[in-house]
């Protein structure tokens, strides 16, 4: 038997998502490498950009009522 699933899933993607955007930006986007390289900079923000849309989603799948696999 598998256990329902929970907020508690829920909360750890997006913890993680936040964590990932924040090191994302730190090591990526707020370097010098990023600063140099324009092309670098764009598709950083892209890969941000995406992990930030990915964080919205997951935001939106809390829920009050218990979930079932």
């Amino acid at each position: 038997m598998t256990d329902p699933y929970n907020d508690g899933y829920t909360h750890e993607a997006l913890h993680t998502a936040h964590v990932l955007m924040d090191t994302f930006s730190n090591h990526v986007i707020e370097t010098r490498c990023a600063d140099e390289f324009p092309d670098v900079m764009e598709a950083a923000q892209k890969a941000h950009q995406a992990i930030f849309d990915l964080y919205q989603l997951i935001g939106t799948k809390f829920s009050d009522e218990p979930r079932c696999p």
